[in-house]
């Protein structure tokens, strides 16, 4: 465990106020034990927990004396200050916190609102509606290939030549699939008019 500090240490290496810990401590962002801070965890939490789309000063946006993050650290020998010696650690962790969570939200929505307009656009249908329609045509298909020996028994019986059958067969069942390919095509508009 690192050394802990104090509010006011802590804020002065955060480079922030301290009336900014203090509101990252009530509002659950970083841990106190026993009235101290560990900086290391601290820092974690800070960079896990804090909305970075909300700017870190009400005036400018800047983050205040914090030293940006392409900045290198400083030389372990270096005697400055802590907010000096800032370091890589306190970027925004990419594991959890609040930025993994709303990039996941984020991720979600926009792909439920591309899934919403590819069905309002017709390019999309609900795999129920396709079910149905998918049903009622193969259950037509079935009705006009099973009333073939009825509407043709008659006329086969009373012919001889086998060509003959052949042709009367054969035309037959290319009207039933030609009457198959006139189906109304799918629509999401209305079911009622697919059937």
């Amino acid at each position: 465990m690192a050394h802990e500090t104090g509010i006011r240490a802590y804020a002065r290496h955060r480079g922030v106020t301290p009336a900014a810990v203090r509101k990252a401590i009530k509002s659950g962002r970083i841990a106190v034990v026993n009235g101290k801070i560990d900086p290391d965890v601290a820092d974690r939490d800070w960079a896990a927990n804090t909305d970075e789309t909300k700017p870190r000063n009400s005036v400018s946006g800047d983050p205040g004396l914090r030293r940006p993050a392409e900045a290198p650290p400083m030389a372990a020998s270096s005697m400055g200050s802590p907010r000096e010696n800032w370091s890589a650690s306190q970027t925004p962790a990419r594991g959890g916190g609040y930025a993994a969570a709303r990039a996941v939200r984020e991720t979600y929505e926009a792909r439920i609102r591309e899934l919403d307009f590819k069905r309002m656009s017709g390019t999309l249908v609900s795999a129920d509606e396709v079910r149905v329609v998918a049903f009622n045509t193969a259950r037509q298909a079935r009705d006009l290939l099973l009333a073939i020996p009825d509407r043709v028994s008659a006329v086969l019986a009373g012919l001889k030549d086998q060509a003959e059958v052949h042709r009367v067969l054969s035309e037959e069942i290319r009207r039933v699939c030609e009457e198959l390919a006139q189906l109304p095509p799918f629509s999401t508009d209305d079911p009622a008019r697919r059937h």
